[in-house]
């Protein structure tokens, strides 16, 4: 069995070489063969000489339309039995591809397999456990519970569904699991799979307020308006400093609890 990752990445260059050395490791840890392929739209940074410097996945760099579009274009390179998605600051827990290509071996009914992670404080190196739980298609209704790295799901599903929505640039997981999930298997794994990391910088930080507006929108098409328009007004009223305050608070936190 082989598991096809794809990495998305622009201007990433202070964390893509620790998610490149995740799957590397994870590569090597008596798994399933891995096929990684890093989409860059253009970095100006170090991200290319990184890129460059190693000899274990494949990359591209070119401009592009967005996060969607780069993830759609690693995925139709992609050669592999099992599919996911890691992006240029998350990294893969040990032996995670392991765990999920037995997995798939073991239940030929399920499509797509998930489990739990973490939530990496910035650079600070505290890491917070975040639990997914067991799915259900009605919860993912009333908000995204699953962490995005720790997601893989069959070749068969992308075959039927297709690739990410190209016009979403915040919410396109959240989208792809509503679409999918109410016609396929689930299973859930008990335990981290994969560290997603939090920081000033990232994408959906800068832009908290867009990207709340944007997941109303996109929740509309599926019947839920009253909860997410409510979501989107709170964070532009206010919610979007409580969160990058946050963010900075337990950056510091972490730092100070990594240095006792």
């Amino acid at each position: 069995m082989r598991v096809s990752l794809v990495t998305p990445s622009l201007n990433q260059g202070s964390w893509i070489g620790d998610t490149l050395r995740s799957v590397r490791e994870a590569a090597e840890a008596d798994g399933p063969e891995v096929e990684h392929w890093v989409v860059d739209g253009g970095s100006t940074d170090a991200t290319r000489d990184l890129l460059a410097g190693q000899d274990f996945a494949h990359w591209i760099s070119e401009p592009d339309a967005g996060q969607s579009d780069a993830i759609n274009k690693g995925l139709a390179r992609a050669t592999g039995d099992v599919l996911g998605y890691l992006c240029a600051d998350d990294c893969l827990e040990p032996h995670t591809l392991t765990r999920v290509a037995d997995t798939f071996r073991r239940h030929p009914e399920v499509s797509v397999v998930y489990g739990d992670g973490y939530f990496l404080e910035s650079d600070s190196g505290w890491k917070r456990h975040k639990q997914a739980g067991p799915f259900s298609y009605r919860r993912l209704r009333r908000g995204n519970f699953l962490l995005q790295p720790a997601v893989f799901w069959r070749r068969a599903v992308y075959d039927r569904f297709g690739g990410f929505d190209v016009a979403l640039r915040y919410c396109m997981d959240h989208e792809y699991w509503l679409r999918i999930g109410a016609y396929t298997r689930w299973f859930y794994l008990n335990e981290p799979l994969a560290t997603c990391r939090l920081h000033a910088d990232a994408k959906t930080s800068r832009a908290l307020s867009t990207a709340w507006r944007e997941a109303a929108s996109m929740q509309a098409r599926y019947g839920l308006v009253l909860r997410p328009q409510l979501d989107a007004v709170w964070m532009y009223l206010g919610g979007q400093h409580y969160y990058r305050a946050k963010r900075a608070l337990f950056a510091a936190l972490g730092r100070r609890r990594t240095r006792t």
